[in-house]
């Protein structure tokens, strides 16, 4: 079966992807997004892109588009990823809130962002620390859940770290010299699926946001409007962090510049 995607195809694709959580697929991501899309077309036997993206256009509520969306985006992540905000948070965040401190890692794709943030909680004896962890792919997610990483994947984490907070030695649920997440840590992360672009009052008022590198899959218009979106969710003298490849351009007047890829509400 060859297949093809057409100008048609990827302008639709193109629009279910934007409409759905504001997903800004340009031209140079065409071959991208053919290569992905193609194995979903041919394990379910369709016969062209515009066949299965009849079908999926009916089930936009189904597991098929979660599996689309999925397949769409990436969920890039690693432990001790910029640093500089990990630096921070541990040494002049968690200092000054050692009795209580909600975090929310509103990317947290793998879920090695999160469980950085409550390694560092740790570290700094915050008494009371929750970190919700959310994401819109649901494959991503059941990895984050899951906890368990390469040894290769820790080596960024502080020395002595990984012997702190990971077990080893998984022969009969995982790979033997797999690092699995200890309880200590997993029991400070909430995982959930949340789509940025709907309403997120829901979530609650959080002292620290991180929302790291998806920022840079999103127009102007989509990033402006999630920046309110996140600032209306942070506590008076909370902070957000973004991806140092981010550049937020229209800052909410609530919001003031601290360092790199870092921000204060006033």
């Amino acid at each position: 079966m060859n297949l093809a995607l057409t100008d048609h195809d990827f302008d639709q694709v193109r629009t279910m992807a934007y409409d759905a959580c504001g997903l800004s697929l340009h031209e140079g991501k065409r071959a991208l997004v053919s290569s992905r899309l193609e194995r979903i077309v041919r394990r379910n036997g369709f016969s062209s892109f515009a066949s299965y993206l009849a079908f999926l256009s009916q089930r936009k509520a189904g597991d098929e588009f979660v599996e689309f969306i999925d397949t769409l985006t990436t969920n890039h992540s690693g432990f001790w990823r910029e640093p500089e905000h990990f630096t921070f948070l541990r040494d002049r965040i968690m200092p000054e809130r050692r009795g209580r401190l909600r975090v929310w890692s509103a990317a947290c794709a793998t879920g090695e962002e999160p469980y950085t943030i409550a390694m560092c909680a740790l570290e700094s004896g915050v008494a009371n620390c929750s970190v919700t962890a959310t994401d819109i792919s649901r494959a991503a997610l059941r990895k984050a859940i899951e906890g368990r990483y390469e040894q290769g994947k820790v080596a960024p984490l502080p020395v002595g770290w990984p012997g702190r907070y990971f077990q080893t030695g998984f022969t009969e649920t995982g790979p033997a010299g797999e690092l699995r997440v200890a309880d200590p840590v997993r029991r400070l992360v909430s995982f959930s699926s949340i789509n940025l672009l709907q309403p997120l009052v829901h979530l609650g008022i959080f002292d620290v946001i991180f929302c790291r590198n998806v920022m840079i899959y999103f127009d102007r218009n989509t990033r402006d409007k999630l920046v309110e979106n996140l600032a209306a969710q942070l506590a008076s003298g909370g902070y957000l962090f973004t991806g140092h490849s981010e550049t937020l351009l229209r800052l909410p007047a609530s919001l003031k510049y601290v360092r790199p890829a870092t921000y204060r509400k006033v």
